[in-house]
């Protein structure tokens, strides 16, 4: 993963995804493209994390969480895909 700030691979995923529809929509030559390809390669931002709200406090906190970053309440555990990965979620 980058050493980017949360903040920073959030806004950074953003661009990357409004570029992309860019693209899409006007077909870019081929050294764009892999230019492109290479940029978001290099930027190695990853999938987005997947979240959940908290039931006590309505925090955002991350899926497979525990306890609530916020208010530090206990978190029932999620179900679980046939491949061991949390189910995608709430938030």
């Amino acid at each position: 993963m980058s050493n980017y700030t949360d903040g920073a691979v959030t806004k950074l995923r953003s661009i990357v995804a409004i570029i992309d529809q860019e693209i899409v929509q006007v077909p870019p030559t081929p050294a764009l493209r892999a230019a492109w390809a290479e940029l978001v390669e290099v930027l190695a931002l990853g999938p987005s994390p997947q979240t959940r709200e908290c039931p006590s406090c309505h925090g955002i906190g991350m899926r497979a969480a525990s306890r609530c970053g916020h208010c530090w309440a206990a978190l029932e555990p999620l179900p679980l895909l046939s491949d061991g990965t949390p189910l995608q979620g709430d938030a």
